[in-house]
């Protein structure tokens, strides 16, 4: 979908290029993030894709089509562009900031008023308390929603983010992440994505570009790059705790248990007894009768309770629970927040799928670090 030939950027005093002879393919529906120290030539790339920053050579082709023979202003209505204080127009209400792009198409009254509508509540801002309000009445996540929404109103199959995240509070932030990669699933759009953060490239991207002083260092996978960095400067850019950082890559459904053993709250105590008969079975989850996952009970604090009619007074409630586009960090995070060792993970209609924990977590990172060095030793004794 875009594709980077041999591009620089040379502005008049600089002693080296901003951007120098940059290639790279991003491929259609990808995510590619563009990070590196600042000054490395990362948004520089990025606006000389809709040319607000013209190449002083090369050629970059977006959807087949070089960019350099297109108008500037057609090229802009066809990609949609997200920067870091989402650039509102603080005299335009919601409406009118989204509707911008489609009036600018010549889009029918009906079918802008429809689209601005679609988007708001994919955003999760209910239309008619949004709408008319103006940039000023808006909180920072929901500014940054609306300019996500704005860059998506014409349907564009390209959209340009330029640290789309960065001026928000660290929550706020984690929940937008979370929310657009659950809205790109959907959407499928090709997206270049700048920031300078290495944790929010390895959670947001397909592929990561690595720039320094303007040169490519390393274009790949987030793994690829935890896993196997280029150099000693990917390495020191990507950091000492490339371990935890894995955590950030993958998501809970890599390590979920699905079939997981379950009980209505009424049940027996025969039922319990039959189950924790078991040694090594030490919880067991507890349903309502609508087969709704409502809590566990621990082995320890069964044993606890003396008499049949009481043991359900032992169900421990799940005080939080993930959704099943969470890392495995946020699952580590909220495990260790709440002192619990085990996890619920529900789908995007809020319906069970089964449980994350603490130990399958380190499990399959210790084991996917094994195998990783296991590949490396017979890669060195193949070239011995």
């Amino acid at each position: 979908m875009i594709k980077i030939e041999e591009v620089t950027k040379k502005y008049p005093g600089m002693v080296r290029p901003a951007v120098d002879k940059l290639s790279l393919n991003i491929e259609e529906g990808e995510i590619c993030v563009f990070v590196g120290p600042s000054g490395c030539g990362k948004t520089t790339t990025l606006k000389m894709i809709n040319l607000i920053i013209e190449p002083s050579g090369g050629k970059i082709f977006v959807n087949g089509e070089n960019v350099l023979e297109q108008n500037p202003n057609e090229l802009r209505k066809k990609i949609g562009y997200v920067i870091q204080k989402t650039g509102l127009f603080p005299h335009y209400s919601v409406f009118d900031n989204i509707a911008i792009v489609p009036n600018l198409l010549g889009w029918e009254e009906e079918r802008v008023e429809k689209r601005v509508v679609e988007l708001l509540k994919m955003m999760n801002l209910d239309p008619d308390e949004n709408r008319d309000k103006f940039p000023k009445a808006l909180s920072g996540g929901q500014s940054q929603r609306v300019g996500v929404a704005r860059a998506m109103a014409a349907d564009p199959p390209v959209m340009l983010m330029d640290e789309p995240f960065g001026a928000v509070d660290p929550i706020t932030r984690n929940q937008l992440q979370n929310e657009f990669l659950k809205l790109q699933q959907k959407v499928k759009k090709t997206i270049c994505f700048v920031t300078h953060d290495i944790d929010e490239a390895i959670k947001m991207g397909d592929k990561i570009a690595i720039l320094d002083q303007g040169k490519l260092v390393q274009f790949d996978t987030p793994e690829n790059i935890l896993f196997n960095p280029a150099n000693e400067f990917v390495e020191e850019f990507v950091g000492s705790d490339r371990s935890l950082k894995v955590l950030n890559l993958l998501r809970v459904t890599t390590v979920i248990r699905k079939n997981i053993k379950r009980v209505k709250e009424k049940a027996g105590i025969d039922e319990i007894n039959k189950y924790f008969s078991h040694p090594e079975k030490n919880r067991i989850l507890i349903e309502n009768d609508e087969k709704e996952v409502v809590g566990y009970l621990a082995k320890e604090e069964y044993h606890k309770i003396s008499t049949a009619k009481g043991w359900n007074k032992a169900i421990r409630i799940f005080p939080t629970s993930l959704n099943n586009h969470n890392t495995l960090k946020d699952a580590m995070s909220d495990m260790l927040q709440h002192n619990i060792a085990a996890l619920p993970v529900m789908d995007d209609d809020d319906k069970f799928m089964g449980i994350v924990s603490f130990a399958d977590i380190r499990s399959y990172i210790g084991e996917a670090y094994e195998e990783n060095e296991t590949e490396k030793d017979q890669d060195e004794n193949e070239v011995l």
